[in-house]
């Protein structure tokens, strides 16, 4: 068996001050630099805008939960004043005004046989 050694690769002689100057993306094989470069670019915008809709849904949401707050409260009053009305004092005093009288007799069940 013959055991194929895998050629050597060459060791990039970028240096971090070479970086900082920005000779990487002028040299010879700049253009894979270039691509590195963009698609970091696009991650950082995609990056930026999806914290502004993370942001712009954490303010809906609070919206949302504030309207419904006050929606539960008016249900809320709603319903107190509802049962106000449905009480038997309520009643008879809004039925006064026609003449209609509570009557002291007691109701009967009329049974069919």
């Amino acid at each position: 068996m013959e055991l194929k050694m895998s050629p050597k690769k060459k060791k990039s002689n970028i240096s971090i001050r070479d970086i900082l100057k920005g000779k990487f993306l002028v040299d010879d094989n700049s253009f894979k630099h270039w691509k590195f470069v963009l698609f970091l670019t696009f991650l950082a915008f995609w990056s930026i805008l999806s914290s502004h809709w993370a942001d712009k849904k954490v303010v809906e949401i609070k919206n949302l939960k504030e309207h419904v707050s006050n929606l539960k409260s008016e249900s809320a009053y709603l319903h107190q004043i509802l049962m106000q009305s449905k009480m038997e004092s309520k009643v008879a005093e809004k039925v006064a005004k026609d003449n209609v009288i509570q009557s002291n007799i007691q109701p009967f069940l009329i049974v069919e046989k």
